[in-house]
């Protein structure tokens, strides 16, 4: 083998040894998750525009709740109703719930990652999300999903894993930020949060990713 070779080989393996030993860390002491907010920034106030306040009829002619001609009646109180804002990705924070990522989902210009381990996955899983369980981050799983399913550091990506207190998606998430990503989002309800909204579950494996060897 060429010097330039051995070096290329002893780098390599510096950079598996460290992250096997984050991983093994990690598993000690579950990181808590400290990234940039997606998109600037997380969002500090709720960006959807407020309904008006209520008033009342200054035309003598006219009492006051009484819509004139033209005029859409009140339906809730007596305060006309304000339309919703369209749904907004860039107002969202690192952290999400189950209603925000059905929407981003349904968007289609988001990567799902599921960070559970592979047995769960196969049960069920949210449709076309990559199988990266949290402990395959050393042999180079989330570089695949970048080569084989064309995920790239400008796309926006969404992590999950059981919720509640599992912290393998916030491992994800940190790797997916050192590896240059900025739209990151973490679904805290996870895969349970998902199948009690009643929202539609895949089962089997990877079909871009594959099996985890």
């Amino acid at each position: 083998m060429s010097c330039l070779g051995n070096t290329i080989a002893r780098a390599l393996a510096l950079v598996s040894v460290g992250t096997i030993a984050a991983f093994i860390h990690w598993a000690a002491d579950p990181p808590r998750l400290t990234l940039g907010g997606p998109g600037g920034g997380d969002a500090a106030t709720d960006a959807r525009p407020q309904p008006e306040p209520p008033t009342t009829g200054t035309d003598p002619a006219q009492p006051a709740g009484d819509p004139g001609a033209g005029e859409p009646a009140p339906t809730d109180g007596g305060q006309a109703q304000t339309p919703p804002a369209p749904f907004n990705p860039d107002a969202l924070g690192t952290e999400i719930g189950t209603p925000e990522a059905h929407e981003l989902w349904r968007s289609g210009a988001v990567a799902f990652i599921d960070a559970r381990p592979q047995k769960d996955y196969l049960a069920g899983h949210i449709p076309y999300a990559y199988l990266v369980p949290a402990e395959t981050i050393a042999e180079g799983r989330l570089g695949d999903m970048m080569d084989l399913g064309g995920v790239d550091p400008s796309m926006r990506v969404v992590v999950y894993c059981e919720g509640g207190t599992c912290d393998a998606s916030h491992l994800v998430a940190l790797t997916l930020q050192d590896m240059g990503f900025t739209k990151i989002h973490i679904d805290t309800d996870g895969f349970p949060g998902w199948q009690a909204a009643g929202h539609e579950v895949e089962t089997g494996s990877d079909s871009v990713l594959g099996d985890v060897p």
